[in-house]
């Protein structure tokens, strides 16, 4: 009892003697002073005074990015802010900056800043606002010789665009699950398999057929009516090909009902029992609902 008495007296002097000091913390430092000037000069849009506050060879790492800009294209950025927005900076409620000296580092300090960033369109009046957290390599001449920007950065691409009145509905994938669905669809097709076929769509499916070709354009047809049509095109065509043209998208939109769209372009290739080929072009696009069926499908036929 006395021994397990000693070892948890002694537990928290153990924990304490773990921790080490790898350096110190400053609320104030000209390291800190010159990162603030230097946002102060982007916010007046007097770049050349902006410049003065890097190194030549600063390296200017943003959040995803492993290779790094050079001074050069930020200032051709800065200088694209400056001309198309009227910008303030300001500090994150409820955050102070930081500036550290770690021990054994004679070459400068890190200064840690979280900013609000507001950016005002000049010409639409739109609002761009953003978050910043910062993390600069100030050295000790008080040039930034290394700077990594964390932001989100898909959030303020898309808030820009807008501000212009280009509005983004989606994003585009040229490899998902979907497209691998799709070309299984059509790989069903070439095996002559319509049980497999209807598989990969829901019951409620709805089909649609437009353009030319040696058949009538349809309009909401059932999952069954597509399967007999599906039938008859393979005892029409013993031998089929699906070749795919180019590379298909899968598009994930934002507006409406959102929801993913895969569109694709194909070749059909189809020989008939007297070995006579039919080539066609063909254009698909597929609707996906929330179970990964596909619940409708328009056929446009050149």
């Amino acid at each position: 009892m006395k021994n397990l008495i000693i070892i948890m007296a002694l537990a928290p002097l153990a924990a304490f003697a773990q921790t080490e000091k790898s350096g110190v913390v400053y609320s104030a430092h000209p390291a800190l002073d010159a990162v603030e000037a230097m946002n102060k000069a982007f916010v007046d849009g007097d770049l050349e005074a902006y410049a003065t506050y890097f190194s030549p060879d600063v390296k200017i790492y943003a959040i995803g990015k492993t290779e790094p800009t050079d001074l050069t294209r930020d200032l051709e950025i800065s200088e694209w802010w400056v001309e198309n927005f009227d910008i303030t900076i300001s500090r994150s409620e409820g955050t102070n900056p930081d500036v550290i000296k770690y021990k054994g580092n004679k070459k400068g300090v890190w200064v840690m800043d979280w900013t609000d960033f507001i950016a005002i369109n000049k010409t639409s009046g739109d609002t761009v606002k953003t978050w910043f957290h910062d993390e600069y390599f100030v050295n000790n001449e008080n040039k930034i010789t290394m700077w990594f920007q964390y932001f989100n950065s898909d959030d303020l691409g898309s808030q820009i665009q807008n501000s212009f009145g280009s509005h983004r509905n989606g994003r585009v994938y040229d490899e998902h699950r979907f497209i691998d669905k799709v070309e299984s669809v059509a790989k069903a097709y070439e095996l002559g398999d319509v049980d497999q076929l209807a598989s990969y769509f829901s019951k409620d499916a709805k089909f649609y057929r437009k353009g030319g070709g040696d058949m009538d354009p349809y309009e909401e047809l059932t999952l069954e009516d597509r399967m007999l049509i599906w039938k008859k095109e393979i005892a029409a065509n013993p031998r089929r090909i699906m070749e795919e043209y180019g590379y298909p998208d899968a598009i994930r939109y934002d507006k409406g009902d959102g929801g993913w769209e895969v569109l694709s372009w194909w070749y059909h290739v189809g020989t008939n029992e007297e070995g006579e080929e039919n080539r066609t072009f063909i254009h698909l696009s597929h609707s996906f609902d929330d179970e990964g069926k596909i619940s409708r499908e328009v056929l446009w036929v050149e």
